[in-house]
């Protein structure tokens, strides 16, 4: 993968370190009422290293450019940034300016979300040269509602955290997530070696993590030292579960995985590809769509199918019947029982 041709988006001025310790790729868009807060934690590191901060800014249409211009000028040794001319999308965004990192080690955050405890990169530092078999490390860190759900904040770790993880852990059921994006430090030469089906996943973080495992675990970090913000904005929420583009990428995505750990992981894989192809049942654009609903329902079925008769009228009965045709099933077979007790 090769995007030198955005190279020329940089905005002038900046020193960076030329062998920097850690890189830092910071993702921004639509960050405005968020993105100093963000930097000023990053600056207020206590590292015995060097760093460099290497943003994206994605065309954004409040004032994020105009507050990485300001940073980029006054932090010219630390920040190289990119200020887009156009909006290239999280993922090229992304891929650019993690390809342009130097660091030995790798952090990547987005322009909402940010740091809580100053040592947080020493920490990591540190426990990654302590470990040279490990491909990366995480901490825990709170997870913010910004989302209107009035939830309270919580931690995305719990108490029995395992110390070390591998790609299984990514793999238990679709969507596996248990590491805030900002909490990973990795390592460059594990990540840069990105392979091309990489580049056409929308999500990063799961294929990234496993590329990772499979070159070593991850080892884990008590400590809560970030806040990942769930709000409405930004680069998140960009995708829909109901569209069947975003649910057709979600099975390539799983099956690339798949054909990149040479299947070891199949038996995790065929439940998590089972339950996208139900999905594309019903999602908008296929609900009416009787054809492609049976279509995906045969697929979804060979992927893994119901062993006994009472699994195939359970599995029948959950992925044929709409939750209202359920419920109304399960009304008449009460009425019916009672019937019969009398």
């Amino acid at each position: 993968m090769n995007f030198s041709h955005y190279d020329n988006q940089l905005f002038p001025g900046s020193q960076t370190p030329s062998n920097p310790k850690v890189s830092i790729c910071f993702i921004t868009y639509k960050h405005e009422a968020y993105i100093r807060t963000s930097l000023d934690a990053i600056l207020e590191q206590q590292v015995n290293f060097d760093y460099e901060i290497i943003i994206g800014e994605d065309h954004s249409p409040d004032g994020t450019a105009d507050i990485v211009r300001e940073y980029a000028l006054k932090h010219p040794d630390k920040i190289k940034a990119y200020i887009r001319p156009e909006n290239l999308g999280s993922k090229i965004n992304y891929v650019h300016c993690f390809l342009d990192c130097k660091g030995e080690y790798i952090v990547h955050i987005e322009g909402d979300d940010y740091w809580t405890d100053p040592l947080k990169l020493q920490r990591q530092v540190d426990f990654l040269d302590q470990h040279p078999h490990a491909s990366a490390c995480f901490h825990n860190a709170e997870i913010i509602f910004e989302d209107g759900s009035d939830r309270a904040p919580q931690l995305i770790n719990s108490a029995d955290q395992k110390p070390w993880v591998g790609s299984a852990d990514f793999l238990v059921e679709k969507e596996t997530w248990f590491m805030a994006t900002a909490a990973v430090m990795m390592r460059r030469k594990f990540a840069h070696a990105l392979p091309e089906w990489f580049l056409h996943s929308k999500s990063g973080d799961i294929p990234l993590y496993v590329i990772l495992a499979e070159q070593g675990p991850i080892g884990y970090l008590p400590e809560v030292m970030s806040v990942y913000r769930k709000n409405e904005g930004g680069i998140s929420m960009t995708d829909h579960v109901y569209a069947d583009a975003f649910i057709k990428n979600r099975i390539f995505m799983y099956a690339s995985i798949n054909a990149h750990t040479q299947y070891k992981y199949n038996y995790l894989i065929k439940p998590i590809l089972q339950a996208y192809y139900l999905m594309r049942m019903d999602c908008h654009e296929n609900k009416s769509a009787w054809s492609k609903k049976a279509f995906y329902f045969s697929r979804a079925t060979l992927l893994n199918t119901p062993r006994t008769a009472k699994d195939w009228k359970t599995y029948l009965k959950t992925n044929l019947l709409s939750p209202k045709n359920l419920l109304a099933y399960l009304n008449f077979r009460s009425k019916l029982n009672q019937f019969f007790k009398r």
